[in-house]
């Protein structure tokens, strides 16, 4: 477990902290006494999609994940990009931590939308609600009952085009859609969302599971989505770790399917090994040896394959953060996301869980859509 279990893994080199963008001078969040070692070939990003997205998610992956400290925060590459709560604040400058420092944890902003709908909320602004969980607690009203955490992190790349285009306030916003710009991110850009389930006791942690010890309370990582911005409309991966602990309903309710790096490569919750290929990608990058225990739920690229809609959701993230795993047979990352929307009265579309090709925005409005990027719903 990191910070007080941790396996040792290899150090890389400054560069592999800088392999999504250039290396952000907000966050603050260099590796402080790390030695350096030749950067890996599993520690590049991939610039293009290759034959097979899947392979394309997992290259994602395992370079965001490659080791930075071994013992101390933060340990792996993407722990080094900005939190979402830092880069849009109430005076709409970054907000700068101390080396090492980690950002708080929060509670989700759809969990918070969820439950307001359940309590019948006539209206949600996610402009209203969505910074306003951002600086939240964790969630302790769960499907499980258990508190669950999020961060949500942009690499280098998707900050700078943030903090470049002057998104981090609504206004800036509002000012962007008037000149008739359009939401582009750069190709490199990447965001996570990681789920952290919080353990009643840092005594034996789950196996096979990135744990991590933040001030006393250990934290097991439950669940990550990954996007990348190598295709117009994203790509949109999940993973979660094999353990019935942690993930109970991991693969339930919508299945999973990996060919490229599951043996086999489809379940609907049995554990599965990796390929060979997946196994020589990993050590390639010398990632610590619970991370090999993740396994790629599925990947999205379409809003529509084959005539149907394509579905994709996190058993921790849209299931039991969200209140309910049965709701994600109503998820898609990529309809979901074509949500994030703002107008020249600074409001917006609410997150949904809605699948297929998106509706037409609503008229009269002067809705703009956002890139997909629901980030941008937190500026102030």
């Amino acid at each position: 477990m990191k910070g007080t279990f941790l396996t040792s893994a290899a150090l890389v080199a400054i560069l592999a902290l800088c392999v999504f963008g250039t290396k952000s001078t907000v966050s603050r969040a260099a590796t402080p006494g790390a030695a350096a070692a030749p950067a890996s070939a599993g520690c590049t990003p991939p610039t293009s999609v290759g034959a097979n997205v899947q392979e394309t998610a997992w290259k994602l992956f395992v370079a965001a994940t490659c080791p930075v400290n071994s013992n101390k925060y933060p340990y792996v590459v993407w722990e080094n990009w900005i939190e979402q709560s830092q880069l849009y604040t109430s005076s709409g400058e970054p907000m700068l931590l101390e080396r090492g420092q980690r950002p708080r944890f929060h509670m989700s902003p759809l969990a918070r939308i969820m439950q307001e709908r359940a309590r019948g909320t006539r209206e949600i602004r996610p402009e209203q609600l969505m910074p306003e969980s951002a600086n939240q607690d964790c969630n302790s009203n769960t499907w499980s009952k258990r508190t669950i955490c999020e961060e949500a992190r942009l690499n280098p790349s998707a900050q700078n085009y943030v903090t470049a285009n002057k998104l981090t306030t609504k206004q800036g916003q509002i000012q962007f859609a008037k000149a008739g710009k359009t939401f582009d991110f750069a190709k490199p850009g990447v965001e996570v969302k990681v789920d952290w389930i919080q353990l009643s006791t840092c005594t034996n942690p789950p196996t096979g599971v990135h744990v991590e010890n933040v001030n006393g309370t250990c934290y097991a990582l439950g669940g990550m989505h990954l996007i990348s911005k190598l295709i117009d409309k994203w790509i949109w991966a999940t993973f979660e770790p094999q353990n019935n602990f942690t993930n109970p309903q991991r693969c339930v309710v919508l299945g999973c399917d990996d060919p490229w790096g599951s043996l086999p490569p489809k379940t609907s919750g049995s554990p599965t090994n990796r390929t060979p290929a997946l196994v020589a990608l990993m050590k390639s990058a010398g990632l610590a040896p619970e991370w090999g225990n993740y396994r790629l739920d599925g990947v999205q690229t379409e809003f529509v394959a084959g005539g149907k809609p394509t579905v994709l959701g996190n058993s921790i993230i849209e299931g039991d953060n969200a209140g309910n795993p049965t709701l994600m047979k109503s998820a898609s990352c990529i309809t979901c996301h074509d949500l994030s929307t703002i107008n020249q009265q600074g409001q917006g579309l609410s997150p949904d869980f809605v699948i297929g090709a998106p509706a037409p925005l609503p008229p009269g409005q002067e809705y703009v859509r956002r890139d997909f990027v629901w980030s941008l719903a937190l500026a102030q």
